[in-house]
């Protein structure tokens, strides 16, 4: 009670600068005892983060916790409930892309999961635990000393305070009492400095092998990362793998959506060996089934909620000519449309929009054939648009032969289906210019009058020339390359065109009527050779009969010549070649 007294009586006459207090740790030992407290601090932060980065942290590492902690994951709960509705998918159509890519995603999250709580309990034993060891043991101890010292240090002030009042009482009194309690209070002022000495030195000690530590803790949050790096390239590695089986299946199905898709992916991705666009196939060849006497064919409006049921039919791959039984004209035509006007480029080129319409913009007819034969020709138009091209244009060539029943001219025509199949990719003219919409009809009038002329080297085929017989959902074999010129054949084809059929072209003339005799018209123009120069244009009665939609006719044999041009030298106009051989007539 009395040393506690003492002490007390010294606390205060030091807090109130009475007595001087002794030092209990040099600068330097200072200095590091407040970087050791930073370090306390930092340690508590890193272990508080990274334990709440954990989902399932200090739930334990033995095999049930484990357990336990793996159902518990958001990425191994995800990846059962994937895998349980792709099993449900699957059962219900075992072609089912959606079903068979759920159990590949079901089977990478419950992987994942399991990545996870293997990197947390590696977090766990090995990164948070040495923390804990150093919050709760290396740094407390380095505490407790502190304090100690601290408790010493007062204890030597304490003595240094008796031996004071015990030397002044001795010069007061003299006496040998007095003498030998100085003598006492001296050796255990001796005692306390070598304990305190001791406790300075055991502190200094702990705390500047802490501070050796700077490097293992160090190593503890590179420890941190590595594991970080294992758990995400783990990951990674499964995503990776799975990658390409997803990507396996969903080129099974492969060319959906139909409508917006690229004319050249959409012949790639399907077994379309005929080398058409499906919905045009399939519609052309069910209005050929229908007939084609219906009034307004590609001129009037069908129902609205027909159309968009036949689209998604063809977006879903059930569409085939049996389910187009209650399709009627005009929602076939409007199907037709659709998908062209859809198409990311025109059909007739996305890069040759101002050939047309300078095309269109000709007055001289000659000039006008010309211009459109070498578009047709025109390397820069595919050879997928080109005979894509060929076929539309045959069909709304039979369409206008029997303008007398369904009121479609080619005139008419060319109206409704000019803005579906030109167009301006980067728009500079306004669409709303009449003269730009004219010219480009024009042209496709004169394509639809002309097209016997203008693809007098293709061959015919039947509407349903092989045409898949069942719906493109079901029908997924191997792609076959489809059809069509090679560019060595393309570039065979000549770049200048036959002589026109007429000199005076009636654009809504009379249609000539459906000939029987077709094969003989073709082999009679096909086999005739062409003349030394442009001879006089045949009136229009005197061309080839038109192939007529009844019946099918046999495949010909496909187009190996080049069509039937004047022999006129290269880079002269036909006007300058006549102008020249009337000079060496009369020479």
């Amino acid at each position: 009670m009395i040393k506690s007294m003492e002490k007390l009586k010294v606390r205060l006459d030091q807090n109130l600068h009475r007595s001087e207090k002794s030092v209990a740790l040099p600068l330097q030992l200072l200095q590091i005892e407040e970087t050791i407290q930073t370090y306390r601090q930092v340690c508590q932060t890193v272990h508080k983060k990274i334990s709440e980065g954990l989902q399932g942290g200090g739930k334990g590492t033995d095999g049930q916790s484990i357990e336990r902690r793996l159902k518990k994951t958001l990425d191994f709960s995800l990846g059962q409930s994937l895998s349980e509705q792709g099993r449900l998918m699957v059962k219900q159509s075992s072609s089912s892309c959606l079903g068979q890519v759920l159990l590949e995603a079901g089977g990478v999250c419950t992987a994942m999961g399991q990545d996870l709580v293997q990197y947390e309990v590696s977090m766990e034993q090995l990164v948070l635990q040495e923390l804990e060891t150093i919050l709760k043991t290396d740094l407390p101890t380095i505490l407790k000393e502190r304090k100690q010292l601290d408790q010493l240090v007062l204890e030597l002030d304490t003595a240094k305070a008796r031996l004071h009042a015990a030397r002044q009482e001795d010069l007061q009194q003299g006496s040998p009492t007095t003498g030998t309690k100085v003598d006492r209070l001296g050796e255990d002022l001796d005692g306390m400095v070598r304990k305190v000495d001791q406790a300075r030195d055991l502190l200094a000690t702990d705390m500047m092998t802490f501070l050796a530590k700077d490097a293992e803790l160090a190593g503890l949050i590179a420890k941190y990362l590595s594991f970080k790096l294992d758990y995400h390239s783990s990951i990674a590695d499964q995503v990776r793998v799975t990658q390409p089986k997803v990507d396996s299946i969903l080129r099974t199905k492969r060319g959906f959506p139909i409508f917006g898709s690229s004319l050249s992916s959409h012949l790639a991705s399907f077994p379309l060996p005929s080398g058409i666009a499906y919905p045009i196939q399939l519609c052309v060849t069910r209005l050929g089934m229908l007939g084609l006497e219906e009034e307004g064919l590609f001129r009037l409006a069908a129902g609205s909620s027909k159309v968009k049921r036949l689209r998604a039919e063809l977006e879903a791959g059930l569409a085939s000519l049996p389910s187009l039984e209650t399709a009627d004209h005009h929602v076939l035509t409007a199907t037709i449309k659709s998908y062209l006007r859809e198409l990311p480029e025109p059909l007739m080129g996305a890069e040759l929009y101002q050939d047309w319409l300078q095309a269109g913009q000709l007055e001289g007819e000659t000039d006008r054939f010309d211009a459109i034969w070498n578009l047709l020709q025109c390397e820069q138009l595919p050879k997928e648009n080109y005979r894509n091209i060929q076929y539309l244009f045959r069909f709304l060539h039979e369409v206008s032969r029997l303008e007398e029943r369904n009121k479609m001219s080619a005139s008419n025509l060319a109206i409704v289906i000019t803005p579906n199949v030109i167009w301006e990719c980067e728009a500079v003219h306004d669409p709303m210019d009449m003269m730009v919409g004219s010219a480009l009809a024009q042209v496709v009038e004169l394509i639809i009058t002309q097209y016997e002329w203008f693809f007098q080297n293709d061959a015919s085929l039947p509407w349903d020339h092989l045409l898949p017989s069942t719906p493109l959902g079901l029908h997924q074999p191997p792609p076959t390359t489809s059809p069509g010129l090679t560019n060595r054949e393309k570039r065979g084809k000549g770049k200048k065109a036959p002589p026109p059929p007429s000199n005076s072209i009636a654009m809504s003339s009379p249609p000539a009527s459906p000939s029987p005799n077709m094969h003989e018209g073709r082999k009679q123009k096909t086999g005739s050779q062409p003349p030394s120069h442009a001879p006089p244009s045949p009136p229009m009665s005197s061309l080839p009969p038109t192939q007529s939609l009844y019946p099918a006719l046999p495949i010909p044999a496909p187009r190996s010549g080049k069509p039937a041009i004047p022999t006129k030298p290269e880079g002269i106009s036909r006007q300058e070649r006549t102008h020249k051989e009337k000079e060496s007539t009369h020479l």
